[in-house]
């Protein structure tokens, strides 16, 4: 069935009058087909297009053996259809597919990195190039380079090449496919077979941003934003840093220099905190000893497990004893008493039949308990093995 792809020939058109062909229900859904489409099918890399028919949200649009199908909840009456195209999304994809190949030209051009493929989601773009190492000097130039041809406003051609025609152009790559090519040309510059849509002319792109770059399966992944993507973002970021420069009272260009050295600063402290917190358990685990022989089984529900970690040591490094620390759910266990009991085997046969799950070695253990009265009823029975080896 031939369809007039009207999205290759009148990419800005936004509204379409035409006629449904067919349509069925497939699990639920319709495949409708049109004498003509606005729609553009998932392909090349690109998601398709949204919008409606007759008022009806398109859910999906997909291409198969040349003909485009439009997904929708729900049949169509009459013969007739009216579209209305989702603009924004359709100018969002065209501004971030023609930055690609923008970008793409750049690199293979001047560095010789080859894109291996093209991702162009809801929130970022991104093009493995052929280079395990891309520097940072390489990606501002690159970036720099691509605003320099947004401005220049170049126009962008797309048309039919004929397999015999291939080498009339510098095609940037030929896919091993049959037949003939779909060529987007930016006039001069970067001649690429593409499926997509596109801008008109270099300038509708807007601009160009690398967000960065990543090492990924031996090549480098870059991630970039183009037109309202990159605006939006830097809309965000100004917020984000205007908001810095109002809490820290500082000028934006000493941001950086204030943050950096207020997590000096925290670090600083964090690590004064952690050597007072040790004192404080020194002098905490010599009261327990010198009020009590032990065992020491002690309620602790606002502590961490570490703290309660670093408690059980330094009462076993002043006397011989069994701790057991309850800190809510969760019980800390440790002993290094001669002939004390197995703490991970007692676990295993005593508290993981109670429904516990944890583990240790025969001196130190911990087990959490989902129920509460459970881990009481665990206690119980510790205090008694507790009781029968003393």
């Amino acid at each position: 069935m031939i369809i007039a792809k009207l999205y290759y020939s009148q990419p800005w058109l936004r509204e379409l009058d035409t006629r449904i062909t067919s349509q069925r229900e497939v699990e639920g859904k319709y495949l409708v087909v049109l004498a003509e489409t606005i729609f553009y099918p998932t392909g090349g890399g690109q998601p398709h297009d949204l919008g409606t028919i007759n008022g009806i949200p398109i859910l999906d649009v997909f291409e198969e053996d040349g003909t485009v199908f439009h997904v929708l909840p729900e049949p169509l009456e009459g013969s007739s259809a009216h579209g209305v195209l989702d603009w924004p999304r359709r100018l969002d994809h065209m501004q971030q597919h023609s930055g690609q190949h923008l970008l793409s030209a750049i690199f293979q051009d001047e560095y010789g990195y080859r894109t291996e493929s093209f991702h162009l989601g809801a929130e970022y773009c991104s093009i493995d190039i052929t280079t395990p190492d891309l520097t940072r000097q390489e990606q501002l130039a690159a970036e720099a380079r691509a605003n320099e041809l947004i401005l220049e406003d170049l126009p962008v051609f797309t048309y039919t090449l004929q397999p015999e025609e291939f080498g009339q152009v510098p095609l940037r790559k030929i896919p091993d496919l049959p037949g003939p090519l779909r060529i987007v040309e930016i006039q001069g510059f970067d001649y690429s077979p593409c499926s997509g849509t596109h801008v008109g002319k270099t300038g509708q792109i807007g601009l160009l941003k690398i967000l960065k770059a990543e090492r990924y399966k031996g090549m480098t992944r870059v991630y970039f934003l183009c037109g309202g993507r990159a605006l939006e973002d830097y809309r965000r970021k100004h917020e984000i840093c205007s908001e810095l420069v109002a809490l820290l009272a500082v000028p934006e260009g000493e941001v950086v220099e204030r943050v950096s050295a207020d997590l000096e600063r925290r670090k600083e402290l964090e690590k004064l905190v952690e050597e007072l917190q040790g004192e404080l358990l020194e002098l905490r685990a010599r009261e327990l000893v010198s009020r009590s022989e032990g065992p020491f089984f002690l309620e602790l529900p606002e502590a961490s497990i570490p703290e309660a970690q670093r408690l059980a040591r330094a009462v076993l490094n002043l006397t011989q004893a069994l701790v057991v620390i309850n800190l809510g759910e969760r019980l800390v266990l440790a002993h290094n008493l001669p002939a004390g009991p197995n703490l991970g085997q007692l676990i295993k046969d005593q508290a993981q039949p109670l429904g516990g799950r944890g583990g240790g070695s025969p001196t130190a253990a911990q087990v959490y308990f989902p129920d509460p009265g459970r881990l009481q009823e665990f206690l119980g029975v510790l205090r008694q093995e507790i009781a029968g080896k003393s």
